[in-house]
């Protein structure tokens, strides 16, 4: 996909924004510095190896949390064959500032 930017865009960290637990949404990059596109991923767990590498833009809260555990039951090879399976929606966002 594009970036809203019209490229890649800079890495912004912050010293409070950690992967400390699951939930957390951040941007996707080519690892390496400054790449981040238009892809996302959600963590399923703790990832304090991302801290820094990766720009954290958000958090999954409230029941939804749930869900996200859910998602880390699926059977991926599976579901592959059957895209329907994989189908989520984003229907909030929240800015963390």
């Amino acid at each position: 996909g594009d970036s809203i930017y019209g490229g890649m865009f800079k890495d912004e960290f912050h010293q409070r924004l950690k992967f400390n637990h699951r939930g957390i949404v951040a941007c996707a990059n080519q690892n390496e510095p400054h790449t981040n596109l238009s892809q996302f991923f959600i963590t399923l767990d703790k990832c304090d190896w991302l801290d820094r590498k990766n720009t954290i833009f958000g958090k999954v809260v409230g029941d939804t949390i749930f869900n996200l555990a859910r998602m880390n039951e699926l059977d991926v090879s599976a579901a592959a064959a059957d895209a329907d399976t994989l189908l989520m929606m984003i229907m909030k966002v929240e800015d963390l500032a």
